[in-house]
């Protein structure tokens, strides 16, 4: 079992940032009106933030949303110890987006860089690996940067992924603290089944020919249909998964740390879709009021998703009062990933638009 507590580390706050552009899944184009409403109904998703033609990329939201922290926090740069990035949406291709974001906030030269490369579970990976280097005593803070720009690199006449993607950007803070309350997390993989959303095309694996490049450019501005051309999600095993192991992953990090669920305040799950959400839920006995959804504006925002459903549903509550939270991420991998944390009066803003290309 891959369990881990982490001593000492309080998360000290959390924000998020998304693009301007929304688009309302009634008025895509390929749909017509009934489709559309069922595509809302079955997904949960009405709009979404997009990044569209903007410029705007994930290092961009993260860094909006990492500078309005840092304000509010009244931390200094030079006090940074380490940033920890999270992201499968790099600005470059062999440059790490945590040196981008490093250079943008002015971070010392002997401040950590982590870069990982990692989707739907991505922010509470992203937590435990920067919580267990803060953990030791040495780093004494560190910014925790999640987010993607997915539906840049999504065709434009993708009738799966188009309705239910959005895009954003969030930054957390960690500092070390000695008698902090255990951050505890339950994580883990089945990667036999991970195939069910790889893209092959594209890595040194499987490089692109001319004609397929040709081809993914034609997907990627919707001018060329993705079916039969791009991989296409094996959704039945997708689904299979996501409502299966993540309750299995929560229960199984509450009997390890006895944490009584009756006692939490928030569960916090990947925004995967509305029936998944639910399922899980219900799975766990947890009533509605207890589990905040943001699909209904934001869509599935990848590895931000957590993190953005506490700023834009429940930023008041965190940010004046004592929580009991369980997050949980999965997908990608296939993977998952589960936490437990406890904060008090953190810094929270509402959620920031970033209005043009910084």
């Amino acid at each position: 079992m891959a369990f881990l507590k982490i001593e000492n580390v309080a998360i000290k706050g959390i924000s998020a940032c998304v693009p301007p552009k929304v688009e309302e899944n009634r008025d895509i184009p390929f749909y017509t009106q009934e489709e559309a409403e069922k595509v809302i109904e079955s997904t949960g998703v009405e709009r979404k933030h997009i990044v569209a033609d903007s410029g705007i990329t994930a290092s961009d939201l993260c860094l909006k949303a990492c500078e309005r922290l840092l304000d509010d926090l009244g931390w200094e740069r030079d006090s940074i110890d380490l940033i920890c990035n999270v992201t499968q949406t790099s600005d470059y291709t062999n440059h790490p987006n945590a040196f981008v974001l490093h250079e943008k906030l002015g971070l010392k030269n002997d401040c950590m860089s982590l870069d990982i490369y990692h989707g739907c579970p991505g922010w509470v990976i992203g937590l435990s690996s920067a919580a267990s280097l803060v953990s030791h005593g040495t780093l004494k803070r560190a910014l925790l940067l999640v987010g993607d720009n997915i539906t840049s690199v999504q065709g434009g006449l993708d009738r799966e992924s188009r309705p239910l993607f959005g895009d954003a950007g969030t930054a957390t803070a960690l500092e070390f603290e000695v008698n902090a309350h255990p951050i505890l997390f339950e994580t883990g993989t089945n990667s036999k089944d991970g195939v069910s959303l790889i893209v092959h095309k594209g890595g040194v694996r499987e490089p692109h020919t001319v004609e397929s490049y040709k081809q993914w450019l034609q997907v990627l501005d919707g001018t060329l249909s993705p079916e039969g051309v791009a991989d296409q999600m094996d959704g039945m095993s997708v689904f299979s998964f996501g409502i299966t192991s993540p309750p299995k992953s929560i229960k199984k990090l509450c009997e390890q740390y006895e944490i009584n669920l009756d006692d939490v305040d928030k569960l916090v799950l990947h925004q995967a879709n509305k029936f998944m959400i639910n399922k899980i839920a219900k799975k766990l006995k947890i009533n509605d009021e207890r589990v905040p959804s943001c699909l209904k504006d934001y869509g599935n925002t990848t590895n931000s998703s957590i993190p953005l459903t506490i700023v834009t549903q429940c930023h008041g509550e965190y940010a004046s009062r004592r929580l009991k939270t369980i997050g949980c991420g999965f997908g990608t991998g296939l993977a998952w990933g589960s936490v437990y944390f406890e904060t008090e009066n953190i810094i929270c803003p509402e959620i920031l638009t970033l209005e043009k290309n910084v």
